[in-house]
């Protein structure tokens, strides 16, 4: 087992390692008990699974060989967006109402070696969905585990809120979690620049009142600013208002055709609405239908699919199959090739570190 988890931590890092990074873009809407979490992955790939995780999942960490793996059992189920297989979610929300996003930060400098087990970066978030039902949680965690250092230059930070409104940014910084929260968050919004740095910015250049600007190709500093503004200016209306203000939002701080997903977390309301710039269908998850229990197999649903005539996702099994089918065809993109190699002998030791997640249900 340890060669496999090596083998495949060695495969994800050259991945990543490969890749550009791309302007995201995060930023959180409240009023009158509404809370909406806005995101644009900006990238070259749009395809993706969209998976229910399931509680009471006994889980082991994939860190690389010698390394002590972080261990949990999952408490919550979540819906989680996902590119390059399952527990490597972009982000997500679970069954407690907690969001957690992510988008690059080259200068993350994540804690040196001690006696805390490792998780790696894309994992922590499904660390977080599995067993945090708020934000201080979440901010607890870090006395538990530890962010494994990569071996490539690529670094993220996160935006995390939760059913009570509670939000704050957490980035790594010289070694040590930095968390921006209550009056230390003045901006609700999240980009590729560090928060303090960001705050800077928003407010040495205001955003002129009622800008519509639809800005392309433009820096993290002024995307913050635009997004930021837009969640102070933000006044609730009707939930069909607030879906579609948010979606303005992503509009206005897109990056033309390399923003390829676009995903809308109605945290207050228990829904996800997403839509790809492939399927630019508005396309509704309702977290309450979801079924979190164990005992059978994962389910997933396309990114690209389409709502059926009723308005509902078809989710099916993720089998052994259907999960490496999709890997396969993710990796087998001329485009992907180009840019990650030949990232194909990480699909085995993934299936099988995951064959080993077992059910514990209580």
């Amino acid at each position: 087992m340890k060669r496999i988890l090596l083998i495949l931590n060695v495969v994800a890092c050259s991945i990543f390692g490969a890749v550009r990074a791309f302007p995201c873009t995060t930023f959180l809407l409240q009023g009158d008990g509404r809370i909406y979490l806005g995101r644009n992955l900006d990238w070259d790939w749009e395809d993706g699974l969209i998976i229910v995780n399931q509680r009471n999942v006994k889980k082991t960490a994939f860190v690389a060989q010698g390394h002590s793996a972080a261990k949990w059992t999952s408490k919550y189920g979540s819906v989680t967006f996902n590119q390059f297989g399952r527990e490597k979610p972009f982000g997500g929300m679970n069954e407690a109402g907690l969001v957690v996003e992510q988008m690059t930060l080259f200068e993350s400098k994540y804690p040196a070696a001690d006696s805390r087990p490792e998780i790696d970066m894309l994992q922590w978030i499904q660390y977080q969905l599995d067993n945090c039902s708020n934000v201080a949680e979440v901010i607890a965690t870090d006395e538990k585990i530890r962010l494994e250092q990569p071996l490539v230059p690529v670094r993220i930070h996160y935006l995390v809120c939760d059913a009570h409104g509670d939000c704050a940014t957490i980035e790594f910084l010289d070694g040590k979690m930095v968390c921006h929260r209550g009056q230390a968050l003045p901006y609700h919004a999240l980009a590729n620049d560090s928060y303090e740095k960001s705050v800077a910015y928003a407010r040495s250049h205001p955003v002129p009142a009622g800008s519509s600007e639809r800005l392309k190709d433009a820096p993290s500093l002024l995307r913050f600013s635009y997004a930021a503004a837009r969640a102070i200016r933000f006044q609730p209306g009707t939930p069909k208002e607030d879906l579609q203000y948010a979606f303005e939002t992503l509009e206005q701080v897109r990056q033309g055709k390399g923003t390829v997903w676009q995903i809308v977390y109605d945290v207050s309301g228990h829904r996800i609405h997403y839509r790809t710039q492939r399927n630019p269908q508005q396309r509704t998850l309702e977290m309450k239908t979801v079924d979190f229990s164990c005992g059978r197999a994962e389910q997933f649903v396309d990114i690209q699919a389409n709502a059926s005539t009723t308005g509902t996702l078809d989710f099916q099994d993720l089998s052994e199959a259907r999960h490496r089918k999709y890997l396969e065809a993710f990796f087998a993109q001329e485009s992907a090739k180009g840019a990650f190699g030949d990232p194909t002998p990480m699909i085995e030791p993934l299936l099988l570190v995951l064959r080993g997640y077992t059910c514990v249900e209580r």
